[in-house]
């Protein structure tokens, strides 16, 4: 019996020590050398500039060659090597052609021409015209009706404008509101 225990003890030993064991891939984000002590991406921007060089040569005159060689194997090298804050140039290229081919929104808001004061109209319920422009007055309401609270208008509406919102008033005297965004 004693012989049982031991062979099982022996054998979770075997499990645990030698089978279970599992090589933890390092260095996952370098490239394979596979053609010499390139990557075959590298290889293969320098392979497709030396065709490019090749057919070159037997289409155009010598001096027109020579140029356009040395201008295609610079951007081979360039693509092949260089990296700006560690991306590769053809991923800094492709990102450059996508900004700028592809539309971007801008949005405008026209100024009026002439300021428009900010009147405070009194509605029923003490609701100002500025607080249902910021939308805080109709929300309040709508959680008013949701809880049963019964809380001032006046001072919960202040509270929320204070901590969503912020009266300014600009240099000609005019007060507006203006969101507070909080970048954090």
């Amino acid at each position: 019996m004693a012989i049982g225990y031991w062979l099982l003890a022996i054998g979770y030993w075997l499990i645990y020590t030698v089978f279970m064991q599992f090589q933890v891939p390092q260095f996952i984000e370098t490239e394979d050398k596979i053609v010499g002590p390139f990557t075959l991406r590298q290889f293969a921007y320098v392979g497709v500039a030396g065709g490019i060089s090749a057919l070159l040569y037997f289409s155009v005159v010598t001096w027109l060659w020579l140029i356009a060689t040395v201008i295609v194997f610079g951007g081979a090298i360039a693509l092949a090597f260089v990296k700006i804050e560690g991306r590769p140039l053809a991923n800094v290229v492709m990102s450059a052609f996508g900004f700028y081919w592809k539309p971007q929104t801008y949005l405008w808001k026209a100024e009026s021409a002439a300021p428009v004061a900010a009147r405070t109209v009194t509605k029923e319920g003490g609701v100002s015209l500025e607080n249902i422009f910021a939308g805080m007055a109709l929300h309040k309401r709508w959680e008013n009706l949701q809880t049963g609270e019964k809380m001032p208008a006046k001072k919960a509406i202040e509270h929320k404008m204070n901590s969503r919102y912020q009266i300014f008033e600009k240099v000609t005297g005019d007060r507006s509101a203006a969101r507070r965004v909080d970048y954090r």
